[in-house]
This record gives C-alpha cells, structure tokens and sequence, in this order.
C-alpha cells in the first residue's frame, strides 16, 4: 500500500462515515458522546505501510505472521500466506471508525465477543500490530458483527482498544481470525473431478483400485472397480467415483513443514487424462490427519503441475477428519452387502 493509496482511502472513509452518521441517526435515539466519528485506531493510516508484523490471538490460539523480504508468511513455518488478505485486513482496521461507546464491564465483554485472549473459550480477536523493530503500533480486539447497526448496507463490528475498558460500536467490519485459513487459499489441491482417470488407495494392507471407463450421456465420469472378489458386485459408479476424486480437492486447516521419517499409514494415486500422476500420503498423529504430497509425472499440462509442486513441496497439510477418512477407504467399502 503506498501512502497516497492511503490518503485517497482516508478520503473515502470520511464519506462513507458521514452517510454512516446519517443512516444510523435515522433509525436510532442518537446521544452525542465523546469520539464517536474517530478512528477507533487513531493515526494508524500514517502507519500501516510500516506494519511488519501480525499477531492474532483468539483465546488459546495464537497465529504470528511476519513480512520478510517483501513477502508476507507464517512466521513458525514460513509458510507464504495471500498478500490480498493481508492487505483487507490492514484497510479494515484503517476504516474503523467509532459510532457509539458500549460496555466498559469486563464481565460483559463475551456478550459482544471483544474479550481479550489467554482464555480457552474466548471469542475476542485481538490483533497486534508491529514495526520493524518490533514495536507496537496498535492493538485492538475484534468482536462482533453487528448487521443493520450502521444503517442499510453498512457494516458494523463490535470491536475494543486491548487498553481501553469502554468497547465500541465501529463503522467497517475485518473478518480474518487466527485460523489460518483466514490468510491463505485454503484449498492446496483444486482438480477437476472429471479429469480424474485412475484413483489407488493403500491403506492396512489393502489395495483399492478405481479407473474410468467412460462418461455418461450427462458427461459425468463412470468408473469401475478393479480386481473385484468373485462373486461379488461393486456399488454404484458413482461410489466408485468418489474414490479417486474425494481426494483430488483437500483444504488446509494448518500447514507445517514435511517432516522426514514420518510413516505414512495410507498412500493414494491419483492419474488425470493429461498425464499428471501424483501420490498423497497420510501421517496421523494425536487422531489428526497431516498430508503430503508428490508430483510424480507433469503431464501434458507442466505449468499446471509445477503449480501444485510449487504450492504443496516440502510441506504437510492438516485436512479436515471427513477428508482423512476418504483415505481410508477399504475393499469392503466398495462392495454390495451380501444378502
């Protein structure tokens, strides 16, 4: 963000808060208080190009994202997290703007979730913001959104200096968390189903093998099951199906870097129609799943396969417990029940 992109901005926050004003006295008994009208963090717009560092923590849980050579990323991994979001959540919390003091009762503070972090079921997002030199620029807790308080299609958010006692009413809204997902693209793996022409899942001494044998009128993909028990009939193609392209989009709830040694307790195979191969394999450890994977054969389409190694080498991806059991997938499974 350049400082005159900054300038321009505040310009247009003053507009936006002044049609705020309007609204809200329109539907609301107005009682002139002290600041209402300020920036709940007053001169940070003359600071947010020196932001270096984010800290979010929301009760146990605690997320450092750090600027290092131009490049915003986790600051344990290293992991790179999305400059875009980065950048709304700056403007965000520029755009704060007080409307109408509220609750200065800590013992209040959970109704409107702007409690400060350390506690297990805290709801308060408290965000510190620093300098290079690690220096504190701002520091507010983020609540809740509060629809319609602002007036017609405003956003409004309950929100708390972390050193004040009185929270705040405040024009604008900032919606990251200290999830990290709030801060990367969430989905690592993005295929098309369709594409998918062969699917392996190795899994407690089992092999589960699907391959596509055709499309549909609807151009849906059939699939088949290899290798089927004699005497016994698969379920739908459909079930077949989903062996191969459950896997083919995983979304992110944590990332670390992959750790060597580390035995894998299911492999899975995945072949598209261009010739991309790759090969996923599953580490569970404390019942949580953590995924790597492997870009074995590009393909036709390179530039899509050095994409996905790009984005997934060297590193382990924590995956939803639905989308673990997708790689445990059995024989049996796949089979109708004897009658």
């Amino acid at each position: 963000m350049t400082p005159r992109f900054v300038g321009m901005l505040a310009i247009a926050a003053v507009v936006s808060v002044a049609g705020a004003f309007w609204a809200y006295q329109a539907n609301n008994v107005f009682v002139p208080q002290a600041g209402v009208g300020e920036k709940m963090l007053i001169g940070f717009a003359d600071k947010v190009n020196n932001v270096s560092a984010i800290i979010v923590e929301q009760g146990t849980e605690k997320l450092a994202l750090v600027r290092k050579d131009g490049i915003w990323q986790v600051k344990d991994s290293g992991y790179p997290v999305s400059a875009t979001k980065v950048k709304t959540a700056l403007v965000g919390l520029v755009n704060l703007s007080k409307l109408e003091a509220k609750t200065a009762n800590a013992k209040k503070y959970l109704l409107i979730d702007v409690d400060g972090p350390g506690k297990k079921n805290g709801r308060g997002r408290q965000f510190t913001l620093l300098d290079g030199s690690n220096k504190d620029l701002s520091k507010i807790v983020l609540g809740k959104t509060a629809a319609g308080k602002a007036g017609p299609g405003r956003d409004a958010q309950y929100v708390r200096i972390a050193s004040d006692k009185t929270s705040w009413l405040a024009l604008g809204s900032v919606d990251a968390t200290a999830a990290l997902p709030s801060w990367v693209e969430p989905r690592f793996l993005k295929l098309d189903v369709d594409s998918v022409i062969y699917g392996r899942i190795e899994f407690d001494g089992e092999k589960v093998e699907v391959r596509r044998t055709g499309k549909s009128d609807s151009g849906s993909s059939l699939f088949e099951m290899l290798e089927v028990p004699e005497g016994r009939k698969t379920r739908t193609s459909t079930m077949l199906k989903f062996v191969a392209t459950d896997l083919v989009n995983l979304d992110l709830i944590d990332v670390r870097p992959a750790k060597s040694g580390g035995k894998p307790i299911s492999k899975a195979f995945i072949e598209t129609d261009s010739g991309l191969k790759l090969v996923l394999r599953l580490v569970e450890e404390y019942g949580k799943g953590w995924v790597s994977l492997e870009v074995v054969a590009k393909g036709s389409d390179t530039k899509a396969a050095d994409a996905i190694a790009a984005r997934t080498k060297g590193w382990e991806f924590l995956i939803a417990d639905y989308k673990r059991a997708d790689f445990k997938k059995r024989t049996e499974d796949l089979l109708l029940k004897v009658e």
